[in-house]
């Protein structure tokens, strides 16, 4: 879990250097890729964050948020109930 912490009255979050490297924010010499980013706030302390590198699409154009959409929708039953 990371912490968000106070940096000049705004929030600040660091990201596993990990999970960037995945995504290829990590250059050869193991120093983090400089990028600017998309932050959304989805609702109450939920947000999206997205590493820009152009056009950003809507949020629902996202592969990624689509299919946690899905998942909501078929983990429904036929009245739109949520199981217990």
């Amino acid at each position: 879990m990371q912490k968000l912490l106070n940096r000049q009255g705004s929030g600040m979050v660091t990201l596993p250097k990990p999970k960037l490297e995945r995504d290829g924010l990590v250059d050869d010499d193991g120093e983090i890729v400089e990028s600017h980013l998309a932050i959304e706030r989805l609702g109450e302390r939920v947000y999206a964050i997205r590493i820009c590198d152009g056009d950003i699409p809507e949020l629902s154009e996202c592969e990624e948020i689509r299919r946690l959409a899905a998942e909501r929708l078929l983990d429904q039953d036929v009245f739109g109930n949520q199981p217990d």
